[in-house]
């Protein structure tokens, strides 16, 4: 399967470039639309957490390339087919090791519903963001259906409905109504159901055993608010999830008793956007997502999503709170069992027309943990800019400092030290 990604991946990235008298030509302007996204940058990272070592002693130097190619195909009036790949080719630097990641991103079909059009069913490979990508970010096989009852039945609400395959035999549902107060203002319902089959909840419990004692199976379900609202001058963006579940744990030695158990967790998200200038917006947040200060006793408080991505900050995040659980990035990964809960500012600054600067700075610490670890994170201060060149070229650098609290002074042993890294690149945007 990987050697047709590779495949499908090479011919798209060369689509792209195919001159207009070509193929392209062969259809009409409005018929076709297509884009090759080019991300070519180095990456220093010094001091990072590693949490087999439970140490900040990991170092890497990477140059990376990022490429996603994507067309849009219109087959009718009615019938649309879209197509999206992505590579990310890894080479390191410290010991000329190299990795390819090359993934379908998107390949399916859309088509309005015959007599309402004001709704679209979309089947095959689709990138999902669920409830903003706090439960769910990846590509995966989806039904997928999308509606404006406003254009059907001049009713301000838009449902977006999906059932989807995560894994083998770990299907997921997942709804949301949205109602519309204005064209920026809206409140939504949120329902997820998840089905895992491949041992989430058990990876937890064996990496607190430092062992394999542990297999099974849970069902988690998600019920959350989103309101998008104007307060005076100040946006208000904010999402609320619950989570509410059970799960099973096989024992797979003598050492240990199978047990069911209960699991329940909560997560906030709340962004005020003020426009300080025309050039200038800042933006106070806060994010929580509940934790637990003693995972083998009762039911299992913290908060767990199926893949999310989470941006607060570049290196405690790291893209995501967990990834099934574990992160498979190279910071810290933002999963902590103790929860977390992070204030925090930023600034986004537009110096002129091709000069853009976005400043962040947070504080993060447990929402919950034993009594005998220290509840600080640390402090973390981000810094992004970026230059446009022109309309599709723009140069990027990325300063990132994440400070170590007590939480990990302890955790560790004191053998901390301030994580650091250092990206520039260039970023690359060709289309029709």
């Amino acid at each position: 399967m990987k050697i047709i990604y590779r495949l499908i991946f090479i011919l798209a990235a060369l689509f792209c470039f195919i001159p207009r008298q070509g193929f392209a030509q062969m259809l009409s302007s409005d018929s076709l639309s297509y884009s090759l996204f080019i991300n070519d940058r180095f990456h220093f990272m010094n001091d990072f957490y590693d949490s087999g070592r439970r140490s900040f002693d990991q170092d890497r130097s990477l140059h990376v390339l990022y490429a996603a190619p994507a067309a849009t195909l219109q087959l009718g009036s009615s019938l649309q087919a879209v197509f999206e790949a992505e590579g990310q080719f890894t080479y390191e630097m410290d010991d000329s090791d190299t990795d390819q990641d090359i993934d379908l991103r998107n390949a399916y079909l859309k088509a309005y519903i015959p007599g309402a059009r004001w709704s679209t069913l979309a089947v095959g490979q689709q990138a999902l963001s669920t409830a903003g990508g706090l439960i769910y970010d990846d590509e995966s096989p989806t039904l997928r259906l999308r509606a404006d009852l406003e254009r059907g039945f001049d009713l301000p609400l838009k449902l977006d409905a999906l059932v989807t395959r995560v894994d083998q035999d770990c299907p997921y549902v997942h709804a949301e109504l949205r109602y519309c107060f204005s064209l920026l203002e809206s409140g939504s319902i949120i329902y997820g159901h998840y089905r895992d089959t491949h041992n989430g909840l058990a990876r937890i419990y064996n990496s607190l055993e430092y062992s394999e004692l542990y297999k099974g199976s849970s069902r988690t379900q998600w019920f959350g608010l989103s309101l998008r609202k104007f307060l005076g001058n100040v946006l208000m963006r904010t999402t609320v999830l619950y989570e509410t579940g059970s799960a099973r744990l096989r024992s797979t030695s003598v050492l240990a008793d199978s047990r069911s158990m209960r699991t329940r967790g909560y997560l906030l998200d709340v962004n005020f956007d003020y426009v300080l200038t025309d050039r200038c917006t800042m933006t106070a947040f806060f994010f929580l997502a509940s934790g637990d200060s003693n995972p083998r006793k009762g039911a299992f408080t913290a908060f767990t999503a199926i893949d999310p991505y989470i941006d607060k900050t570049n290196i405690f995040f790291n893209g995501g709170i967990d990834s099934q659980y574990s992160s498979d990035h190279v910071g810290i990964g933002g999963m902590q069992l103790a929860g977390v809960a992070t204030p925090g500012i930023s600034f986004d600054l537009r110096v002129n027309r091709r000069i853009e600067l976005k400043l962040v700075g947070a504080y993060l610490f447990t929402q919950r943990g034993p009594r005998e670890q220290g509840r600080v994170y640390g402090w973390e201060t981000d810094c992004m800019g970026y230059y446009s060149i022109n309309e599709n070229l723009q140069f990027f650098t990325e300063i990132n400092m994440f400070s170590p609290g007590n939480y990990f002074k302890r955790l560790t042993g004191y053998r901390t030290h301030r994580s650091t890294e250092v990206l520039f690149g260039i970023s690359f945007l060709f289309g029709n």
